[in-house]
Order: structure tokens, then sequence, then C-alpha cells
């Protein structure tokens, strides 16, 4: 039976592929392609654009001598958005990548793909992901269609793992194309951390909790997770103190601290430097969230305890000697009792575990908004 079976499911794949296929050829004929770095477009994310005109997240000569593999990562274009107002029918994505697909424990469209939300802030709704071969380094995709023609608020997530060379939308010809509305104010919500930071391993972009965070509150969201790099050098700390129009500051890279004595040597150090430039700016520190190994292992348990520990005894501390805008969230708490059934690998989350994630920071990162304002 199953090897009667295995070439109908393969010739039915084929033919449901190749339907949408012709009428997707024929559709872009009507189509009228946008760079999304000039106007109305509003590019989000890069906070270095205006100067090397990149899709990149760090600057591409850097006044740090910054780590070579956060160097590379910075390609990596986790947190990107292109924002903007339309009343067209189709919305198409036309993306040159640096690579393809490659990870095992990550969906492509998660890696390498673009996906869209619709609606006025506040209420965007889900509206479309990129559909591509996992071997493709470029694609020409439907991103979202939308019969009503009505004008809409349309954002695009960048990829969370792939470096994007060149990136364009397709909109139908004749269709309005206007500017988004602005955001509460110029002020941008920097969060620096981990490979869960970056994204990994939500399905599609807009999963990440950053993303997820970025649709409940209308600032502008930086993401500086690097995976396997957010260590909280130095550099790294001087580095964010350059980008200007800070709102707030979330540290939540616990998880490549590399241990409790580097910890202590790295955090303290880290605040006092961002502290020199911004002295008024919220910092909002979160501790890692709960790894299913810790049911398993009493000793990796009682060491993330003591890392907690010291990070929130470190907050009561300089609230003593007077930083009164820096605050501490126990990631123990983000994922609740489900942390087991939270992620992918045992570390990083899926789309279920970045959902607890984002509903937990939400009220912290509001009330240090609100502090910072």
């Amino acid at each position: 039976m199953g090897d009667q079976s295995e070439p109908r499911l393969e010739k039915y794949d084929n033919q449901m592929a190749a339907t949408p296929a012709v009428h997707e050829q024929s559709e872009e004929m009507d189509l009228c392609w946008h760079d999304p770095a000039g106007m109305p477009f509003r590019l989000e994310g890069f906070a270095w654009f205006h100067q090397d005109r990149l899709y990149r997240r760090l600057p591409l000569q850097p006044s740090e001598p910054i780590p070579e593999a956060v160097n590379w990562l910075a390609n990596h274009t986790a947190g990107g958005q292109i924002r903007f107002m339309t009343d067209s029918d189709v919305i198409y994505i036309k993306a040159q990548l640096l690579k393809r697909a490659d990870m095992y424990h990550m969906a492509p469209t998660g890696q390498c793909g673009f996906d869209c939300y619709a609606g006025v802030f506040g209420e965007q709704q889900f509206a479309g992901t990129a559909a591509f071969a996992p071997h493709e380094d470029s694609y020409t995709a439907l991103l979202h269609r939308d019969k009503r023609r009505r004008l809409r608020l349309i954002t695009i997530y960048f990829p969370l793992y792939q470096a994007v060379k060149e990136v364009s939308i397709g909109l139908r010809a004749g269709a309005s194309l206007m500017a988004p509305p602005p955001f509460d104010d110029e002020g941008r919500v920097i969060v620096y951390g981990t490979s869960i930071t970056q994204g990994a391993c939500a399905s599609r972009p807009g999963m990440a909790y950053p993303s997820q965070l970025s649709r409940r509150v209308n600032l502008e969201f930086l993401n500086l997770g690097f995976s396997g790099s957010g260590k909280g050098e130095p550099e790294m700390a001087r580095m964010l103190a350059q980008i200007d129009n800070p709102a707030c500051l979330v540290l939540d890279y616990e998880a490549n601290c590399g241990g409790l004595a580097k910890l202590q040597e790295t955090l303290p150090s880290f605040i006092s430097i961002y502290r020199e430039k911004h002295p008024k700016v919220p910092i909002l520190l979160i501790s890692r969230i709960l790894p299913p190994s810790i049911d398993w292992d009493e000793e990796l348990k009682l060491e993330l305890e003591e890392r907690r520990a010291f990070q929130q005894s470190l907050v009561e501390e300089l609230a003593r000697q007077g930083d009164d805008r820096l605050f501490f969230l126990d990631g123990g708490k983000l994922l609740g009792s489900r942390y087991g059934d939270s992620t992918v690998d045992g570390v990083h989350p899926t789309d279920f575990g970045f959902v607890q994630m984002a509903d937990a920071i939400l009220p912290e990162l509001r009330r240090c908004l609100e502090i910072g304002s």
C-alpha cells in the first residue's frame, strides 16, 4: 500500500503547487515594484541604515572591536520591518538572500521568510507568509491578498536568521500607497540578548517575542539578539549606547553569559557603561526562561537560581545607590508551568512559548516606558 500511494501523493502535490503558480505569474505582470527604503515606506529595525544603506543591525564599520560572530550575525535581519498604507488587493515580496535555509530545528519561513500583518495598530492580524522552496536563496511570492481592497496599515517582517541583500514590494498598479501612521514618539525599544531574542525558533518572523511586542507598543523596536554570541561584552554596551532616542533597553542575555561568575563580571559593567551616556533610560533586566532540562538536572536548576538571585540583588543594590530606572523580571516565570511544552529543542521557544513570553513581558515593558516618559 505504501509503495502504491507515494506516487499518487507526489503527483497530487505537484498539481496543487502548479495551479497557483500559473495564476501568480500572470498576476505579477500587473504589479508595480517598490523599494521599501524609499518614501512613503517606513523602514524600521536597522539603526544604521541611513549610514550604510544595508539591511544590517549594526554598522558596517563598527567603532568598537565587536566579536567576529556578532559582526556576522548583525547581517541577519531579525526585527526589521517595512510599514506602509495601501489599498492594493495583493502584496508581493521579491527577495534576494545571502544563503538558503539550513537549520534543522527552525522552519524556513522563520529563518528566511517574510510575513505580513494588516489592520490598524493594536488590532493587526496575521495576513500571510511568503511561500518559497527551502533550497532557494531568491524568490518572488504572494504575501497577502485582500479582495475588499480597503486602505489598511501593512507591516512586513524581515527574516530572523538570514541576510537580505535586496527586497522589493509588489503592489497592484494604480493602488494607493501612503506613509504609515507615526509612532507615539521617536523613542526606540532596544532588545539585546541571545538566539531566543533573535527569534529562534519562531515559525515565522512576526512570532518572535520582540516582534509581538512591537504590535502592542507603538514604538520602533530594535532586535539585537545574537545567536550564541550575546554575552554582554563592554564593546557591545558602548555600541548600544550609540543608538539615538532610546525609550527602554531590555537586557536578556543570561542564557549566553557563560555562568554565574561571568555574569557577575559583565552585567554590572554593561549597565555602568550604558548609564554613562543614558542615565535616565529605563533598563529592564530579564533572567533566563526555564529550560525543560532542569527537571532532570538539579545542578543546572541551582545554577539558574543563583544567577536569578544575583540579577535581582544587583537591581536592588543599584536602586539603593540611586538608579530608580532599573527593573528586574523573573524569566523563570515567563513560560509558567508549561515550560516543558514551550520549546522546540529544550532551549528555544516555539510560537506558543514566544506568545507566553510576550504576554508576560508586556506589562513590565509598559511600566518601564511610563516611568521613562
